[in-house]
This record gives structure tokens, C-alpha cells and sequence, in this order.
């Protein structure tokens, strides 16, 4: 897929994604712009945003931006990616983190760059010039952030996030450890598998069964509930579904396959 410049807002706001849908293999497939990032949010103090597949230089069924290290792909096409990601960013390499994810609600605090995170599904830092990255293929990457305080969480919610309320840990710990408040805090919830293609059967998901329908599980719904309960009132969600989004990638459709990313930085100010 070929390299394209990043797609930008104007600074301190948010804005939608345009689409279209085309019909593929029986799939209403959302038919994406052919920009590497999506940046989602940009002031002088912030930038957050998700990449899709283009740009990179994976081949077969990681074709494109694939940013995981442990799906399969080629160790030098998934470093020279996370280049080019570092590159439309505007830092180093060096500088973007990755978690390792497990499917936990567990969140850390990276307070110094060369911290070795803990396995764990959400980071915090409050350190400019570092890019928190979380990688996704059909669960829902979230970016919060404190633009007042210069705080950032990335959050890996799948099933296993959402059902654990790794959001609220995620939160809790922005107020207990950097002071944050909810009336300070956007919350951008990057493309995910919607209830319509997330089939769970029989799964029992305990309190969270309310939120199936058909075995087929509202994560969406879930989380806006988890927020509106925190008192967070600044929630978007990106309306693309990743199942039925060629231009992302997605597990459930094609089992092996590549990551994308949400990623979370604070500029580093100006001297």
C-alpha cells in the first residue's frame, strides 16, 4: 500500500471520520480515506489518533501497516513500520511504547522512558515526547486524555478490558495518582468490532450479559455506560467497525492477520 500524508484537524478539536460502503463478499465493507494516521485530536499540548493500513510494508496477511510484533510477521517489516509510524508522528523511534497485552484490566504508570512496563493492557504517563501506542485487530483502542495536567492513558479494552472495567482503573489511577477530574478528561474510542458481527454464543459474561443480544456482544454500549458512570462527558466513538473495514485490520475476519494502533503523546513544549 502506497505511503500518504497523515490526515490533521484544526488544533484542540476532534472530528469524524469520512466513509462510504461498499458491498464485498456478501459484507458491507466502510470504504476508508488512504491516510496513514487519524488524528483524532491535535492541540499545542496533544496529539492522539489511530493508523490504518496504509503506508507500511508488510506483505500477504499483514499487507500494509502492520504495527505487531506478535502476529507473524517479518521482525524488519514490523520495525521499519513502527519507523515510518514514528516518522508521521514527528518523533523517534525510540520514543513510541508499546505494551505487552494480555487481555487484563490491568493498568501501569510509565513514569521514566526506559521503564520496562509490566505486562499489562493500559499505560499512563505524564512525560512529553513519548508516544503510548495500543495495538488492536478488532478490540477497542482508547485514548483518554488530560490535556490541563498533560496526562495520557492508551487502553487496550477487549472483551476481557471491558468486562474487567479496565477503563475505571484506568481513571481511577489519573485521579489518584496525577489529580485528574472527569470534567477534565476526552475520551476517544477508536474502530472496534460492533455488536452486529461480535458473536459470543453461550459465553457467560456475568453482570455484563446485559449487554448481549442474540450472543453477540455490545462493547460499545458497555463502555459508554462504564464512562457515563465515571462522570465523563467528552466520549467519541469512531463509527467504523473493524470486521467489516478492509482498510483495518480485523481478526475475526481473517485470523491471521496484522495490528493497528491507537497512539497518545505529549508534545514536548517548546523551548
Amino acid at each position: 500500500m502506497p505511503k500518504t500524508a497523515a490526515k490533521t484537524r484544526s488544533a484542540g478539536t476532534s472530528r469524524s471520520t469520512s466513509r462510504a460502503f461498499i458491498r464485498l463478499g456478501g459484507l458491507n465493507l466502510t470504504k476508508m480515506k488512504r491516510e496513514i494516521l487519524d488524528v483524532v485530536f491535535e492541540s499545542e499540548l496533544l496529539k492522539l489518533g489511530f493508523t490504518t493500513r496504509f503506508g507500511g510494508v508488510s506483505e500477504g496477511a499483514y499487507e500494509g501497516l502492520n504495527l505487531g510484533d506478535h502476529v507473524g510477521d517479518l521482525p524488519a517489516n514490523v520495525a521499519k513500520n513502527r519507523e515510518i509510524l514514528a516518522e508521521q508522528i514527528g518523533i523517534a523511534p525510540d520514543n513510541l511504547k508499546f505494551m505487552h497485552q494480555i487481555h487484563s484490566n490491568r493498568v501501569e504508570i510509565l513514569r521514566n522512558l526506559d521503564d520496562e512496563l509490566q505486562p499489562c493492557d493500559g499505560v499512563i504517563t505524564a512525560l512529553r515526547g513519548v508516544v503510548l501506542c495500543v495495538l488492536v485487530a478488532d478490540c477497542s483502542p482508547v485514548l483518554i486524555a488530560d490535556e490541563r495536567r498533560g496526562v495520557v492513558p492508551t487502553v487496550h479494552a477487549g472483551r476481557a478490558g471491558v468486562t474487567g472495567k479496565i477503563c475505571t482503573n484506568a481513571v481511577n489511577l489519573m485521579a489518584s495518582e496525577f489529580g485528574c477530574e472527569a470534567d477534565d478528561l476526552r475520551v476517544f474510542v477508536g474502530a472496534n468490532i460492533k455488536a452486529r458481527n461480535y458473536e459470543v454464543g453461550e459465553l457467560d459474561l456475568g453482570a455484563f450479559n446485559r449487554y448481549k443480544n442474540g450472543g453477540k456482544f455490545d462493547m460499545e454500549s458497555a463502555l459508554r455506560d462504564e464512562f457515563t458512570a465515571l462522570g465523563v462527558k467528552r466520549v467519541e466513538f469512531d463509527p467504523h467497525c473493524t470486521f467489516e473495514t478492509q482498510e483495518l485490520f480485523s481478526y475475526r475476519r481473517e485470523g491471521v492477520t496484522g495490528r493497528f494502533c491507537g497512539f497518545a503523546v505529549n508534545k514536548i513544549l517548546p523551548k
